[in-house]
């Protein structure tokens, strides 16, 4: 494609060199540029900026879109530059056209809000197979087609990479993809050009603020995909599906204008339990799904679970699906990794891991496995660095409040010093009444101990439960990491739990 045609119709401030030049490919990362491809310079730091372009023209870029205003707009008699004053949005435009758009013939299905985005697309991929349709699933654990990962980064790509999956997509005879989106991702554009053929809001709660600053900026951003982005869809009667017992979710209905779907546990709502049973080992349900009953056995545990395959089964509905393919969805469906995911650890203890490493997430998991839990509740859990530092005491409160027992300890410090993470964590705890346990033998006081060494803190936990406890540790859900300072360290939670519940073991013997 010649650049020019690549282009046409969008707007740049000005190209400096030949717009006709073939390119062969678009490259937004200066280390993958191959030559005759038009490089996306994204980076705001001047220095970056410039190392990067230099980068990609070594490496034989025949075009570079720059921001405008940018110095490294020169004239190279083999480049072309082209200024842009958003060339992350040009990027976005650009791809979905040399990839010939298609999220128009592949039914794109956006799912956003602060939780349950994850383990809803592993449902809707679920129900489509079920229903015969080839799925594909793109968010934060990566881009799974046909059950092949083909990528981990953002939770939802950079629009370039997300063309190029749905094009990939296409190419294998997929047809239905559920994707998370992220508010950050519809802040910078990421899905401006994609034609969804439905989307849905699962919730609002406290998380990435310090990206947006406030909760109404946060909300803002989720907003814009149901009253810009969806109504831009070229495909016909796209429908937004919103959990209308959630407060933002009202709003959200509010502001919707065309086709929209209710759901929630209010049997007001389009979707919602005619009656439900749910325990440990999963959950039993009637739904109303728009007039039409399912009967449900899913495996899934907790009411913000009932939630998430409420959403998935409205959705399923709304595009008609049959109800047996959406009940046989739900059955066959396990969950997404690290989503109350349960490790067999210790005789009579249920070992459960979740990625809750917000406040509205630790506080539904607590709640759902307090109604559930027979014995006592401990909560393994932190916070991450160089993050929102106003909800560490908000989740050391709720822990406090939801569970018998806590070990705080440390999550992804990055660069903040893990103690100080840690005191921030524990003015909630504190709050909540819990006593401080130096050297806890059981759990029958209650209270805390705080122990940074996570590794130690889950071997705590699993040594003092007794039969019928539930161990949730929380934070890092499918996580096979742990950020400290400028190192990835290998830290999977599932494994460490197995392993110290066989080292515990071997010492009793």
């Amino acid at each position: 494609m010649k650049l020019n045609e690549l282009l046409a119709g969008f707007e740049v401030a000005r190209i400096v060199g030949e717009p006709g030049v073939e390119i062969s490919g678009l490259c937004y990362d200066s280390r993958e540029v191959k030559p005759g491809e038009v490089f996306f310079s994204l980076a705001r730091d001047p220095d970056r900026n410039r190392a990067n372009i230099t980068d990609a023209l070594n490496r034989g870029a025949r075009a570079v879109v720059v921001r405008s205003g940018v110095e490294e707009v020169v004239a190279r008699p083999a480049v072309t530059f082209v200024e842009s004053g958003r060339p992350r949005h040009l990027m976005g435009a650009a791809a979905a056209r040399f990839f010939k758009a298609p999220s128009e013939r592949i039914d794109v299905i956006g799912v956003t809000g602060t939780s349950g985005k994850t383990t809803t697309t592993y449902l809707l991929a679920s129900i489509f197979e079920a229903a015969g349709f080839p799925a594909a699933i793109i968010g934060t654990i990566g881009i799974f087609i046909g059950g092949k990962k083909i990528y981990h980064g953002l939770t939802t790509p950079e629009s370039l990479d997300f063309e190029s999956a749905l094009a990939r997509m296409e190419r294998e005879g997929v047809n239905r993809a559920a994707a998370e989106v992220s508010s950050i991702g519809i802040a910078e554009g990421r899905a401006d050009d994609l034609s969804f053929r439905a989307c849905m809001f699962t919730n609002l709660g406290r998380d990435h603020l310090d990206y947006h600053r406030t909760m109404e900026n946060y909300f803002a951003a989720k907003l814009r995909l149901f009253t810009e982005i969806l109504p831009r869809s070229r495909r016909s009667d796209p429908v937004a599906i919103v959990r209308g017992d959630d407060p933002f979710g009202r709003r959200v209905l509010d502001a919707v204008a065309g086709h929209k779907v209710s759901f929630g546990l209010d049997r007001s709502l389009d979707a919602h339990p005619e009656s439900f049973d749910a325990n440990l080992s999963g959950t039993r349900a009637t739904l109303s799904v728009l007039g039409k009953k399912i009967e449900i056995n899913s495996s899934l545990v907790g009411e913000f679970n009932l939630a998430n395959v409420l959403g998935a089964s409205a959705l399923s509905v709304a595009l008609g699906i049959d109800v047996a393919a959406v009940a046989e969805g739900v059955r066959r469906c396990p969950g997404a990794p690290g989503r109350l995911e349960a490790v067999a650890a210790k005789p009579g203890v249920f070992v459960l891991v979740d990625y809750a490493h917000k406040p509205d997430a630790l506080d539904a998991v607590l709640k759902a496995i307090r109604g559930m839990c027979k014995g006592k509740l401990i909560c393994v859990f932190g916070c991450g660095g160089d993050r929102d530092r106003g909800k560490r005491p908000i989740m050391g409160e709720i822990a406090g409040r939801r569970s018998d027992f806590a070990v705080l300890t440390s999550d992804n410090p990055r660069t903040e010093d893990p103690l100080a993470i840690i005191a921030d964590v524990e003015e909630g705890l504190v709050a909540a009444g819990l006593e401080r346990i130096d050297r806890p033998e059981s759990t029958e006081r209650g209270g805390y101990v705080s122990e940074p060494d996570r590794r130690k803190a889950i071997k705590l936990a699993i040594r003092i439960a007794r039969p019928d406890d539930v161990v949730l540790i929380a934070g890092k859900g499918h996580e096979d990491y742990q950020l400290v300072g400028s190192r990835i360290l290998p830290f999977d939670d599932r494994v460490v739990a197995r392993e110290v519940a066989a080292e515990l073991d071997i010492a009793k013997g």
